[in-house]
């Protein structure tokens, strides 16, 4: 009995052909998909997260954008190889579902859902900040949302952050998918653009003296930076979300090594000249513009301060439209997930209702999670939740690809190891908030996902059949 319960847990998806039914549907091409991919990620990454690197790791915040980018680069050609092996899959859900089992499956989904919400949510908050800057103006304490500071939390309503997500939810229920990954391009090319204003700026104000010491908070804090920085890598994984959407395995596998290369070099070199307008540190204590809330919306704020006001103005406006693409990317992946947890039984067969090509059920359940997380909760405290859902995600993709030894095992490992160090530098609360909510997440698939499982109806029907032809036998 133990171990037919045990064999049920571990239950694969088999390899299916049935992709002409999808071919509708396969209207992604390489370039499209590239900017879905960097759309997820220039935004969350560029725009929002230097500051918080930086008042973990100074100026070696560099290194940790290098430290993860090598290791997000072993995750990715896990996920390469399995979109050839798995074509009707989506991200690593189904991915882990076909090499390692069901109930790991259902764990890595609920991590992909803290990925998508909570990220998504970290965004939301940084576009507040942008558009606040930008337009030059202020909201009462309480309607800018809460405040964390040394572990006491001052109860408010970001009330921006909360909008801005309802918007994208509306967007997408009205819209189309082929018309928002055409508005996404667009915001893409923008945004490059802002980006280059920013460097070729930055760059005449640069201080070297600002890069010493490299290593404020020693090796550690570069650790702890790293593991932020997952936050800004994950874009690729939403690209994922699409991949069968794409019109041939060959466009996949190019969108994902562009992304991850033009994403790696734009970070790094981002980075490299935001440490060098202001110090990271004053007397041992974090430098407010990567600090507080205004480390939401950092490369403005630096600029500001050098004297470049009007660009930074430019920069802020331009990042107000710019990351508003980032959280449809976002809202758009996660309810491609719930809808094909339905197709396997996972979930209820509402999660499958679409309008437009987006999975309406899953795309309302999203907004108002996402809105009140949104609202409701201290920037940072977010970050390192989506950041954690996101490396279970990514652990368990690189055992299964381990499994199957679809890739060398040097490169599984190196994505097991390193998203597991990188795990283990987070914020220890985030650790304890998992160890809760994953169970949580379990307790419905136990309640429903694991008695409604076509894989477990399969598996029923054909222990019926085996017992009617043994009674015939027996007759």
């Amino acid at each position: 009995m133990a171990t037919s319960f045990f064999s049920s847990l571990i239950r694969r998806t088999p390899i299916t052909s049935d992709i002409v039914e999808l071919a509708e549907h396969k209207h992604l091409g390489w370039l499209m998909l590239t900017a879905l991919g960097i759309g997820a990620t220039i935004g969350a990454g560029i725009f929002a997260m230097p500051g918080m690197i930086a008042r973990k790791a100074g100026p070696a915040g560099i290194l940790s954008f290098l430290i993860t980018g090598l290791v997000i680069l072993a995750v990715a050609i896990c996920y390469e190889k399995f979109s050839r092996l798995v074509p009707r899959g989506v991200s690593a859900y189904s991915y882990v579902y076909h090499s390692i089992g069901e109930v790991f499956a259902w764990i890595v989904a609920f991590g992909l859902f803290l990925e998508y919400s909570f990220g998504s949510s970290a965004v939301a908050i940084a576009w507040s900040e942008y558009l606040k800057k930008a337009l030059g103006f202020s909201l009462p304490p309480f309607w800018s949302g809460p405040i964390s500071t040394d572990g006491h939390y001052e109860l408010g309503i970001n009330i921006i952050a909360f909008a801005v997500i309802a918007a994208v939810t509306f967007i997408l229920i009205l819209g189309g998918v082929k018309k928002s990954a055409k508005l996404n391009f667009v915001l893409v090319c923008l945004k490059l653009a802002l980006l280059t204003i920013f460097l070729v700026v930055g760059l005449h104000h640069i201080n070297t003296s600002y890069w010493v010491p490299f290593f404020p908070t020693g090796f550690t804090g570069v650790l702890q930076g790293a593991a932020l920085a997952v936050f800004p890598y994950v874009g690729f994984d939403a690209l994922y979300t699409f991949a069968r959407e794409s019109k041939s395995p060959k466009d996949t596998s190019l969108s994902t090594y562009v992304c991850v290369a033009v994403v790696a070099f734009l970070y790094v070199t981002v980075m490299t000249v935001a440490t060098g307008l202001a110090p990271a540190f004053i007397n041992g204590q974090p430098n407010e513009a990567f600090a507080g809330t205004e480390a939401a919306a950092p490369l403005a704020v630096l600029l500001s301060r050098v004297g470049e006001g009007w660009t930074a103005k430019l920069i802020a406006l331009g990042a107000v439209l710019g990351i508003f693409n980032v959280l449809l990317v976002l809202c758009m992946g996660g309810p491609r997930i719930f809808r094909n947890m339905s197709e396997d039984g996972l979930l209820p067969v509402i999660f499958q209702k679409s309008v437009n090509g987006n999975p309406l059920v899953g795309i309302l359940i999203n907004g108002l999670v996402m809105g009140l997380t949104a609202a409701l909760v201290p920037f940072g405290e977010i970050a390192d939740m989506m950041v954690l859902g996101t490396l279970v995600a990514f652990i368990f993709v690189c055992l299964g690809a381990l499994r199957l030894k679809i890739v060398n095992p040097l490169i599984a490992w190196l994505g097991i190891l390193g998203c597991g160090i990188l795990a283990c530098n987070l914020n220890p609360l985030v650790l304890k908030v998992y160890s809760f909510t994953c169970p949580l997440g379990l307790l419905f698939y136990f309640i429903y996902g694991f008695h409604k499982s076509k894989l477990a109806k399969t598996n029923t029907n054909k222990n019926q059949n085996l017992n009617q032809a043994q009674e015939e036998i027996v007759l």
